[in-house]
């Protein structure tokens, strides 16, 4: 009998922490700091950056406009990037697994259902993009395939997304080397070809497409669009930190690409929807560039949506391994499932794709306060410390247990921080209430929820020894794992 060698004990380790959620060791990680660099940048750089920017010059001009833009997006990365990212890299945690410590074992379901919405959300926008553009470049040709031809390019960026992802973060890694330069180049020319035959002070001096009745309100609304596209990264950070070497690289570089980059590229969008008078970058990249060098920017900006879908549907995917019944599913299979949802997008693409801007304020309503409560609970409440056991501990006496699995106090100020968000600014109407002029939508979701759950966790979950505050955070025997 001849004995089939399988894979070795350290491979399937490795394997299950690429595709599980076991924590990664530094060995075991892909990105350094040229790795972290490329990537962020590729993926900040993707096609929704143009649509933000159109989104803002609905409601701004040019100079409010890249003020708003660039701002909420640095400021959303920071407030996103500085707990997950810190600790999903020191800890080598998947990020709805690092959640628990501040939300409970249960309570962490809830945030993984923002988090798969946020992921299958921005992948459907993207890849209809892709597909719009696919359609309108077949229009310039003089072919007109519709809205089918839109739906079959959906369904294509699906496939090759999904043939991207099974074979794991190397091939998004090496994929993302290749594709920065020539979006570094596209960018360049978008800027020269909206400037050729035009001035800034003209440009300036455009008036948006879709004004606001106040001003104020406008500027607020563009600044919520860039921070709605900050607050965008929150699940995909701990992701890609959970990959990267170090600590100084799992921070800096997010802020420097997804931030600061990102909004830079977004008065890309801004400045041609201002001057071409339409937010969609698959219209106005025909009218920059013509035929020609409009398809060839849109194929490009096309192979970065596929990796950028990827990654969002590889974090999609890794969040799943969180529900008991598809927990044990092969990789394959699991990938599989966070694809389903996506199909609405290539049914009805339009109707999708047109309620866009509701979708991008709607990020910010659901992750600026979880920033902010687990700014609090890991920086101040806990001085970045964790017991990485625990985290897979599912005994009613675990450290991260709360109250049958639940941390009330937190999810609680979540909701509250959500409600206020949607209050003074509703997302989809975009109807303004009390004082969001001055204080914005995200200011008061996030601040509100931070001072009220620090003054609950000293008052009440720390005397009563819930939650682990203060705990050792040496390994401890896991009694009922959950992994």
């Amino acid at each position: 009998m001849v004995r089939v060698k399988g894979p070795s004990l350290e491979e399937r380790i490795r394997e299950e922490a690429l595709f599980g959620r076991l924590p990664l060791l530094r060995s075991e990680r892909e990105y350094s700091t040229r790795g972290i660099l490329s990537t962020g940048f590729t993926y900040a750089v993707a096609a929704w950056c143009f649509l933000i920017g159109g989104y803002a010059a609905n409601v701004v001009g040019a100079v409010q406009g890249i003020v708003a833009i660039v701002a909420g997006c640095v400021i959303g990365v920071v407030l996103s990037a500085a707990a997950s990212a810190l600790a999903c890299n020191r800890y080598g945690l998947e990020q709805i697994d690092f959640t628990k410590s501040c939300f409970g074992q249960r309570g962490a379901k809830a945030i993984l259902v923002f988090y798969v919405i946020n992921q299958i959300g921005w992948t459907g926008m993207i890849l209809v993009m892709f597909g719009r553009g696919v359609s309108n470049v077949a229009g310039a040709l003089g072919f007109d395939g519709g809205e089918n031809l839109t739906r079959l390019a959906v369904l294509c960026g699906l496939a090759v997304a999904y043939w991207v992802i099974i074979r794991g973060v190397h091939v998004l890694n090496v994929f993302n080397k290749i594709v920065t330069p020539g979006l570094l180049i596209v960018t360049a020319f978008l800027f020269y070809a909206i400037f050729k035959g035009s001035s800034w002070h003209a440009i300036t001096a455009l008036e948006p497409i879709e004004p606001a009745s106040d001003p104020r309100l406008g500027y607020v609304i563009a600044f919520e669009y860039g921070l709605g596209a900050g607050f965008s990264w929150w699940p995909g950070i701990g992701f890609l930190t959970r990959n990267t070497d170090t600590q100084r690289n799992s921070l800096y570089p997010q802020v420097l690409t997804m931030g600061l980059g990102m909004g830079v590229v977004c008065c890309t969008g801004l400045l041609a929807g201002l001057r071409f008078r339409s937010f969609d970058p698959t219209v106005w990249m025909i009218a920059v560039g013509g035929p020609i060098f409009g398809a060839a920017a849109l194929l490009l900006v096309a192979i970065a949506n596929v990796s950028a879908s990827a990654m969002m549907m590889y974090t999609a995917a890794l969040s799943l391994r969180h529900v008991r019944i598809l927990g044990g599913l092969a990789w394959k299979w699991l990938a599989l499932v966070g694809f389903v949802p996506v199909l609405s997008y290539a049914l009805v693409p339009e109707t999708l794709y047109e309620n866009g801007s509701s979708f991008l304020a709607y990020n910010a309503t659901m992750f600026a306060p979880i920033s902010g409560v687990l700014l609090v609970d890991y920086f101040l409440l806990r001085r970045q410390r964790l017991n990485v056991s625990q985290i897979f501990e599912d005994h009613p006496d675990g450290h991260y247990r709360f109250m049958k699995g639940f941390n009330i106090a937190a999810l609680g100020c979540m909701v509250l921080g959500q409600s206020l968000y949607v209050w003074l600014l509703d997302p989809v109407s975009l109807t303004a209430r009390g004082p969001v002029r001055m204080l914005t939508a995200s200011g008061p979701a996030v601040l509100v929820p931070m001072v009220l759950y620090f003054m609950i966790a000293r008052l009440w979950l720390v005397p009563r020894g819930l939650g682990g505050y203060g705990a050792s955070t040496a390994p401890l025997p896991l009694r009922q794992p959950n992994i």
